[in-house]
């Protein structure tokens, strides 16, 4: 799970500064895919009579820069008299470069600075970012170290970095675009990739396959207005030229808004400012068209605003989150639900299904077990659901006339896109609901639903999650809308979807003071517990997930009838609970789980919508939160717990925005 980012300018002059400059803004929007090291290559001879003019081969190598640790650490680094003696001078001027950068999340080696990207073939030949894992890179390490090449890094890139070299030097391949393809043809696994060598001066090959890669482009008109472009062989060559590949389109969103999602298997040549695709699965050296989209980002979503963190002001987004997640969506007068993907055909198809998977993973997971209850009530259909990666291993037999539902807020999940590939090739329905626009899960299922939460940076998922949530019940409204049966069970759902954001802001407003107490005095545990059961079984478990993510403390989300089975043993004086306990149909037996702890000596706080005197002698501490209707009672009663994992963290010191370890996209197995 990494960050990758690349810029090329074509008739535009740039300083050193501003070439170092744009690389490293680009990776600062993408350093939640990955932030223990980071690195990026631009070219040597910038300001030289050969820096472009020039187009003998090889070129002087590049330079590289590379660091241990997250984004601001490279800067400094860069911008150290140390390194700028090695670079260009600053101020010297190029009007035809292409620049590579990289931020990691180790997946091979370890955190050190001869493990990050970008990787080097043995004499920088070959320069490369990738994001992914090779599968068989120790079958060509072996092979390429018999052939007499050496290795610096334990990277699985370095390997690429070699192999590209073996085929130029030993195998005679000399165009970089055939060059590529047969990198790509021996290379097994996902991977997103950037190429720069120094036999081809002043281009670059990107490919994809499996993980994610786009393209934005900026051309200006003569009035100096962006150019909105319909297919990429559309820049003229001649005119000025920016190009941006990345990971994802908030790291150039304020430059263009032209964008091509690169899809499996494409190779893209970069040169001399024109951009050629080719399809690796074709092996034919044609060009294939790809669609440029419009992307429609705002830029304030990608500022921390007047907040401290992206976390705590995603957090406080939700009141707008879930009312955009509905914008359009629902009529509350008539109870009419509208979403673009489900047409009639689309709903019919589903409603014939033998049955509902729901497919996903880590807080998507957590949103599809909160409403699958409902779905049970509501939709006379079987419903499951499914962890994708054990869904993966244990590969069940999916048949044609399944519904599987693929969530995740990025639309890159390694694991879920795997999922989805064995739903596809079973020919079973498919349907995403994603926060990412063009994503890959947006792309390859039949149809699907957006979340419209706005951008999340947090690693830690905060309004994705209400918001996947609030979509989902949209869907299971929509199923149902014909159904005489729960006509009066969808008014009652359709009026707390109306005071949904009301009822968000009366949680934050109410329970922020009194959780950041708790906090201070739940820094210092070592170990936590969160019940919950019915509809707030999802809350304890998406609860335990979030403080466990933030604070590095660990935490398990169980549901209150499992505790006789085995979590009571935990309970002694030492151990705080923390018990979801809704005035709902779930109550007394909710209660029931309060006594068992309080009666082992364990100290019990309370998360309730209704004050009640048993509860109040029997926990330390009690949050009132607002109620709701029991469906979506889980949207309400998660607030508290986002808070209390943040500022749990923020007492002890942690990253809030990029917890150790953790990458917000999952890119990878």
């Amino acid at each position: 799970m990494c960050g990758i980012f690349g810029y090329a300018n074509w008739n535009v002059s740039r300083s050193v500064r501003e070439v170092l400059e744009m690389l490293m803004g680009g990776l600062q929007k993408v350093e939640y895919r990955g932030y223990d090291s980071a690195g990026l290559c631009i070219d040597s001879n910038i300001g030289q009579a050969d820096d472009g003019s020039n187009t003998a081969v090889p070129a002087p190598c590049p330079c590289v820069i590379r660091c241990t640790g997250n984004i601001q650490q490279l800067r400094d680094k860069v911008f150290s008299e140390a390194v700028e003696a090695i670079l260009p001078p600053m101020d010297a001027m190029t009007s035809n470069h292409i620049g590579i950068a990289h931020t990691r999340w180790a997946t091979h080696g370890e955190v050190c600075e001869r493990n990050c990207h970008p990787q080097q073939s043995n004499h920088g030949e070959f320069s490369i970012v990738h994001n992914g894992i090779v599968t068989n890179y120790i079958t060509l390490k072996g092979f390429l170290k018999e052939e007499g090449y050496t290795y610096k890094s334990e990277t699985d890139t370095e390997v690429i970095c070699v192999l590209a070299e073996y085929l130029y030097t030993k195998r005679g391949i000399h165009d970089f675009v055939e060059l590529v393809m047969e990198v790509s043809n021996l290379v097994e696994g996902a991977y997103a990739m950037l190429i720069r060598s120094i036999y081809f001066p002043n281009e670059m090959v990107a490919c994809r396959k499996g993980s994610p890669l786009l393209v934005g482009v900026r051309q200006m008109d003569d009035q100096g207005r962006l150019v909105k472009l319909h297919t990429f062989d559309s820049p003229d060559p001649e005119k000025p030229l920016e190009v941006f590949f990345a990971s994802d389109s908030n790291s150039f969103a304020e430059y263009t808004s032209n964008v091509v999602y690169l899809e499996d298997d494409d190779v893209l040549h970069a040169h001399d400012g024109r951009l050629r695709f080719y399809s690796a699965a074709e092996r034919k050296h044609s060009t294939v068209k790809r669609e440029v989209r419009y992307l429609e980002t705002k830029l304030e979503n990608l500022s921390k605003g007047n907040y401290p963190h992206f976390m705590l002001k995603e957090i406080y987004e939700q009141t707008e989150s879930v009312i955009s997640s509905m914008r359009g969506r629902i009529d509350f007068n008539s109870g009419k639900v509208k979403l673009g993907g489900f047409t009639e055909k689309n709903i019919r198809a589903i409603l014939t299904s033998r049955r509902i998977i729901f497919i996903s993973c880590g807080t998507s997971l957590n949103s599809c077990t909160a409403v699958r209850p409902l779905y049970e009530e509501l939709v006379p259909l079987p419903i499951s659901v499914e962890n994708a990666s054990d869904f993966v291993d244990r590969e069940p037999q999916i048949l044609r006339d399944d519904a599987c539902f693929f969530i995740s807020q990025s639309g890159e999940t390694a694991d879920s896109l795997m999922a989805l590939k064995l739903c596809r090739d079973a020919g079973a329905l498919c349907v995403g609901i994603t926060n990412v626009v063009g994503s890959s899960i947006s792309r390859l299922t039949d149809f699907g639903a957006h979340l419209n939460a706005g951008v999340e940076v947090g690693v830690a998922s905060t309004k994705a999650y209400t918001s996947q949530v609030v979509v989902m019940a949209l869907v299971a409204l929509l199923l149902c809308e014909d159904s005489v049966q729960v006509q009066e069970r969808r008014r009652e759902i359709v009026r707390g979807f109306a005071e949904i954001s009301t009822k968000i802001a009366a949680a934050l407003k109410t329970t922020h003071d009194p959780v950041k107490v708790l906090a201070a005095k739940l820094k210092e545990n070592h170990s936590l517990i969160v019940l919950g059961r019915g509809y707030d079984w999802a809350t304890a478990m998406e609860a335990a997930l979030k403080v466990k993510e933030l604070s590095y403390v660990h935490t398990e989300g169980i549901n209150c009838g499992e505790l006789k089975h085995g979590p009571l043993a935990l309970i002694d004086e030492s151990m705080t609970v923390l018990v979801c306990c809704a005035k709902d149909r779930f109550f007394d037996r909710s209660k029931a789980a309060v006594q068992q702890v309080a009666a082992r000596k364990g100290s019990v706080v309370v998360f309730t919508t209704e004050l009640d005197a048993e509860l109040s002698s029997l926990a330390q501490d009690i949050i009132v939160l607002p109620k709701t209707v029991d469906c979506l009672q889980c949207i309400v009663n998660v607030i508290p717990f986002q808070l209390l994992a943040y500022y749990m963290a923020l007492l002890r010191g942690n990253n809030v925005d990029c917890p150790r370890n953790l990458a917000k996209s999952v890119t990878v197995q």
